[in-house]
């Protein structure tokens, strides 16, 4: 062999260990881009699952509460009313005549209670969120509070109102009976205040009240503990459904829970 031809053996020679180093790294490269896709579309199946069986739960809460609540109207509300209306024709049936104003008086009883059946068969409807929108469930679980004649309530929309997609309502509606839960629970508050925010990117969603408030600092030291399990649940959901949860509490002044979600363009 020439001495002149080594130059060109080591130059193909060169050559072709580059172009095998080359194969090598885009070979290892492809490799790991799939392995990284396959684990992107199996974290987002997982997220998906986990979003499902969210809803899911949440809907399941829902109707527990809410059949607790017809429970409880059906038996301190209604049957009282029912009760007294046949009283009242009872005493009627006794009398030789019946006043106009006797009369009145049962029909106003009868009216009320027609009133409150009207109001539960919302609450028995399973579709109440999704059928009526995110804005009037709320407010007629704020009635249903207001009732009670123990706290004041008030529905404040900033904005035009739309509707947020998927079930995404679904969520936020319970994650706000949880917090208004917890509020006529703990908090000693009188007033209580929700807000809607309607903005072209961001929804928002305050709740706030005016009752006792709490050490924030030293509920977040015991977050790991059944006393915080409230407050990461609700964050776990918010964020499950891509928003993010800031709470606001000062002793003696009360609390304010915000939810924010951004809307796709």
């Amino acid at each position: 062999m020439s001495v002149s031809n080594y130059p060109i053996i080591l130059m193909v020679l060169s050559a072709t260990v580059v172009m095998l180093l080359l194969s090598t790294y885009i070979f290892l490269f492809m490799t790991l881009h799939r392995k990284r896709q396959l684990q992107n579309l199996q974290e987002k199946a997982n997220l998906h699952a986990q979003y499902q069986q969210e809803i899911l739960q949440s809907q399941l809460e829902i109707q527990n509460q809410t059949l607790q609540h017809i429970s409880g109207e059906l038996h301190d509300n209604i049957g009282q009313l029912l009760s007294v209306a046949r009283l009242q024709l009872n005493i009627l049936e006794e009398e030789e005549t019946a006043t106009s104003a006797q009369i009145r008086e049962v029909n106003d009883v009868i009216d009320k209670t027609i009133h409150e059946l009207r109001a539960l068969s919302k609450s028995l409807d399973g579709d109440f969120v999704k059928d009526f929108g995110l804005m009037e469930s709320l407010s007629h679980e704020l009635q249903r509070i207001r009732a009670t004649s123990k706290y004041q309530t008030e529905i404040i929309t900033d904005g035009e109102p739309y509707r947020l997609e998927g079930q995404k309502e679904i969520v936020l509606f319970r994650v706000v009976q949880e917090i208004l839960n917890n509020t006529l629970k703990h908090s000693a508050a009188k007033n209580i205040k929700v807000t809607l925010q309607y903005e072209p990117t961001q929804f928002t969603l305050t709740v706030q009240d005016d009752g006792k408030g709490f050490n924030f600092e030293k509920l977040k030291n015991r977050e790991m503990t059944e006393s915080g399990a409230g407050l990461r649940n609700i964050k776990r959901r918010t964020e499950l459904i891509g928003g993010n949860c800031q709470l606001e509490s000062t002793l003696g002044v009360g609390t304010k829970i915000r939810l924010q979600l951004p809307i796709a363009s």
